[in-house]
């Protein structure tokens, strides 16, 4: 159970999400996610390579919950499928973090619990790379190709 007092399904995902196993891996969630009602379910992604396909059924998933008035997370231990969530944007959309109570933490609006993350509240803007005035652009002329025409 969460803090306040949740209910948390914890559903694993082990398998990598192709166009042949698609519409049972997403059978089998949707049957979880009716047992686990209007609770937090996170689905822990132990798979190391994450798909297109598993982002969509996702991101199906995270609407059903959100139409049956439940909360939709993700776990992911692995740093390269992190990554893909974050680079895809997704990882806000679908509360990404690096474990399980990371991401009932998330759900909760604290951080998302791996190493290195803050709260967006908290996080320092980085500071410019040399105070002053900005520097003047590189001329790309020598980049370009020499005139090959001939004068008549």
């Amino acid at each position: 159970m969460s803090a306040d007092r949740t209910p948390v399904t914890v559903v694993p995902l082990d398998v990598i999400v192709d166009p042949e196993n698609e519409e049972a891996v997403e059978a089998e969630l949707r049957a979880l996610q009716a047992g686990a009602g209007t609770g937090v379910v996170v689905v822990h992604v132990r798979a190391r390579v994450v798909t297109p396909r598993a982002l969509h059924l996702l991101l199906r998933a995270r609407e059903r919950a959100a139409d049956a008035g439940g909360i939709l997370c993700v776990a992911a231990p692995g740093p390269a499928a992190r990554r893909v969530f974050h680079l895809t944007g997704l990882s806000r959309v679908l509360r990404v973090a690096a474990t399980v109570t990371g991401a009932v933490r998330r759900n909760a609006g604290a951080g998302c619990g791996h190493p290195g993350s803050a709260s967006p509240r908290s996080r320092a803007i980085p500071s410019p790379r040399r105070p002053g005035p900005p520097r003047p652009a590189r001329s790309l002329s020598r980049l370009a190709r020499p005139d090959r025409t001939r004068r008549p």
